[in-house]
C-alpha cells in the first residue's frame, strides 16, 4: 500500500511504479495481421526455394525421395508444439489470475463499504463516498488504454482516489467508536488496499517479449521448412500446408490475445466490479432519502 506522498507524484513517476505495464512493440491488430500473413508467406517462400534446390539436385541425379530433412522437420514441429503448449498454458493461467484478482478486489471493496456502516455519521458517509469514488477508478475504459499517456493518467486517478480512503477511514473510526468496530473497519479497508496490490501484480504478468519473438520465429521457420521439404520431394504446395499455417496463426493470435492485459479481445470481465459499484450507489442513494 502506498498512502503517503501522492501529491508529489507526476504522471511519469506514477508510471515508474508499474514497470510491468509497458507499451507493446506492436498493436494487437497489427500483430494479428502480421501473423496471418507471415506464416503462409513463409510456406510459399520455402516452397519456391525448395523447387530451385530440387532442380539442382535432379541435375546431379539425386531422386526426390532422397530429400533430407525429415528428422529435422519432425524435431522442429515437436519443439514448436512444446513452445506453443507452454505459452498457451501460461497466458491462460495469467488471464484467469487477472480475472480472479478483479473479483477479489470487487469483493474487498464491497466488504469495506458494508463494514463502514458500523461507524456513525458524518464519518460513515464520507468513508463510503470515498470508497465509491475509488471503486469507480478501478475499471479502465477503452479510452484509458488508448495510449501510454492515457494509461498514466488513469493510474494517477486511481492512486489519488486510493490516497483519500485512509484519511477518511481514520476520521470515521475516531470518537466513541469501540475497539472491535475500529479493528473491523481498519481490517476491511487494508484488505481492500491489499487487493489492489494483488490485482496490479496479476495484471503485470505476461509472456516476456523475447519469448514471444522466439515463438513467432520458430513458427515461421517451421512453416518455411514444411514448404521447402514439400518442394524437394517433388510435390505441389496444396491447401493442406496453408491450412496448417492458418491454424498455427490462429493459435498464436489467441496466445498473444490472452497475454494482453490492456488490449485485445479477451480482456477480463468487469461485470463483478460494475455490480459492486451499482450496489454501492444504490446504498448511498437510499441512505440519503
Amino acid at each position: 500500500m502506498i498512502l503517503e506522498g501522492r501529491d508529489e507524484m507526476n504522471g511519469t513517476e506514477t508510471a515508474d511504479l508499474y514497470v510491468g505495464f509497458i507499451a507493446p512493440l506492436l498493436p494487437f491488430s497489427f500483430l494479428a495481421v502480421l501473423t496471418l500473413v507471415a506464416l503462409p508467406a513463409a510456406a510459399f517462400l520455402g516452397f519456391h526455394i525448395g523447387r530451385v534446390t530440387l532442380s539442382r539436385r535432379q541435375v546431379d541425379g539425386v531422386l526426390p525421395e532422397q530429400a533430407p530433412g525429415a528428422t529435422s522437420l519432425g524435431a522442429m514441429l515437436a519443439l514448436l508444439g512444446l513452445l506453443l503448449g507452454f505459452a498457451f498454458s501460461s497466458a491462460l493461467g495469467w488471464r484467469e489470475a487477472r480475472q480472479i484478482a478483479l473479483v477479489n478486489e470487487a469483493a474487498a471493496i464491497s466488504t469495506a463499504f458494508l463494514t463502514a456502516n458500523l461507524v456513525e455519521d458524518p464519518g460513515r458517509s464520507d468513508l463510503q463516498s470515498q470508497l465509491l469514488a475509488y471503486a469507480n477508478t478501478r475499471i479502465a475504459s477503452r479510452a484509458d488504454i488508448g495510449s501510454m499517456e492515457a494509461w498514466n493518467a488513469f493510474l494517477e486517478r486511481t492512486l489519488e482516489a486510493q490516497a483519500k480512503v485512509w484519511p477518511a477511514t481514520m476520521q470515521a473510526i475516531g470518537g466513541t467508536t469501540s475497539d472491535p468496530i475500529r479493528a473491523a473497519v481498519v481490517r476491511s479497508v487494508t484488505d481492500m488496499l491489499d487487493a489492489h496490490t494483488y490485482r496490479v501484480a496479476a495484471a503485470a504478468e505476461q509472456i516476456p517479449p523475447p519469448a514471444k519473438l522466439m515463438i513467432f520465429l520458430a513458427s515461421v521457420v517451421a512453416i518455411f521448412v514444411v514448404g521447402n521439404r514439400t518442394a524437394m520431394q517433388g510435390k505441389t504446395l496444396t491447401w493442406h500446408v496453408f491450412a496448417f499455417a492458418g491454424l498455427l496463426s490462429v493459435v498464436m493470435i489467441v496466445i498473444f490475445d490472452l497475454d494482453r492485459a490492456l488490449e485485445g479481445t479477451m480482456r477480463v470481465n468487469p461485470d463483478t466490479m460494475n455490480q459492486t459499484i451499482r450496489e454501492m450507489e444504490a446504498a448511498l442513494a437510499a441512505s440519503d432519502d
